[in-house]
């Protein structure tokens, strides 16, 4: 399909929603003056890439489109770039998106620290709330068979060390403090692969809330069915959930399910479907303090920076998005009129990503999908 008749095919199908209010556990400011719309129905947080460099582009599946003459590349970007994080964020204003901002860690690496100082400095007056991600797999110490534990103290003491430091350095400093996504008052911080966390996690936990009030959410949602339909987990679901606020995934892709179409097919959008509500409808029964935030992607392609892994790209059309945030759609507006298998859902969905060019998710404008993605984003959560 041609960029133009993506887009085209994008405004048609995707009428305005009737608009709702906030849940009453959303406290974050919406954008507000004349790029201000209607509050949707859940807070989108798309993941937002940290460090993307000059060198990055030769393994990139999708090239993003840049239209004000003052950036200095033809096609691609740095991250550091001030023009291109003030164009991310009036975009990220305009569509009321947040960031689920990919947080490497206090070491000078890109993506670190550092990057996330820059980004808050370069543009004071921006609006987007900010949840972070913290990249645990290239934090923490990990084991041959590929967990993370922590009953090793050097993983227990840091990330307890991150949370302090991420408190005191921005969610409690005055200059950022209001920079950032907050449930019930407190900033979002996002467990990555933590179902591959083993040993002391939940005592690191409890050590890192005496150091900061925060509300954690932690990476367990998979695409596994059982024959039944209902989800596979762990048989230790409960004790995984207890010490968390909320749980979800990043992103829907898994390679064991792209059809071979690789297309974002009626028969992955029915797994998908079956995944999060089992999901909202399990962490419901057996954590009732844990919320479910459902995840949501549209592609995936990452032949040119993962060659070796031969996974199947997944991708879709415009209508083939549309109707996967339908889905994710379905799940929240049965939350919303009360539905008690669905007390879980929170009114935030994870969507990867705004700009993963290397892994061929981005939502943001590209040339092979125009504005596509983007207008089902803002869409269909309205």
């Amino acid at each position: 399909m041609r960029r133009r008749d993506f887009v085209r095919a994008a405004a048609a199908a995707l009428p305005l929603a009737p608009a709702v209010a906030w849940a009453a556990d959303h406290d974050s400011p919406t954008p507000t003056g004349p790029e201000a719309k209607e509050p949707p129905v859940a807070t989108l947080a798309l993941h937002y890439m940290t460090w993307l460099q000059v060198q990055s582009w030769s393994d990139a599946s999708t090239w993003p489109v840049l239209h004000d003459p003052a950036f200095p590349l033809p096609r691609g970007y740095d991250s550091d770039d001030p023009l291109i994080i003030g164009e991310h964020n009036r975009r990220a204003q305009h569509h009321g998106f947040a960031w689920l901002w990919s947080w490497w860690g206090r070491s000078g690496v890109a993506g670190g620290d550092a990057t996330l100082r820059h980004y808050l400095d370069v543009d004071p007056g921006a609006t987007v709330p900010l949840l972070l991600l913290h990249e645990s797999t290239g934090i923490l110490e990990v084991r041959p068979d590929g967990f993370y534990d922590f009953d090793d103290p050097v993983n227990f003491r840091r990330f307890v060390d991150d949370v302090a430091w991420l408190d005191r350095t921005y969610w409690s400093d005055r200059r950022y403090a209001d920079r950032f996504f907050r449930v019930d008052g407190r900033p979002v911080l996002f467990a990555w692969a933590s179902r591959q966390f083993t040993g002391a996690w939940a005592a690191a936990v409890e050590a890192a809330r005496q150091q900061a009030r925060f509300y954690l959410v932690g990476s367990e949602f998979l695409l596994d069915l059982r024959p039944d339909g209902r989800p596979r987990v762990r048989d230790d679901l409960p004790e995984v959930l207890a010490p968390l606020d909320a749980v979800s995934g990043y992103g829907i892709y898994d390679p064991r399910y792209v059809p071979l179409s690789g297309h974002f097919d009626e028969g992955y959008r029915a797994r998908y479907e079956q995944a999060i509500r089992g999901w909202a409808e399990l962490v419901t029964q057996v954590a009732p303090g844990v919320g479910f935030v459902p995840p949501l992607q549209f592609a995936f392609d990452d032949r040119f920076v993962r060659p070796e892994a031969r996974h199947p790209p997944l991708l879709s059309t415009v209508e083939e998005a549309i109707a996967a945030a339908k889905v994710t759609r379905g799940l929240l507006d049965d939350a919303r009129t009360g539905d008690p298998r669905y007390r879980s859902v929170r009114p935030l969905v994870f969507l990867v990503s705004w700009n993963e060019h290397l892994e061929g998710s981005a939502v943001e404008w590209t040339d092979e999908h125009g504005y596509g993605y983007v207008m089902v984003a803002d869409r269909a959560f309205r």
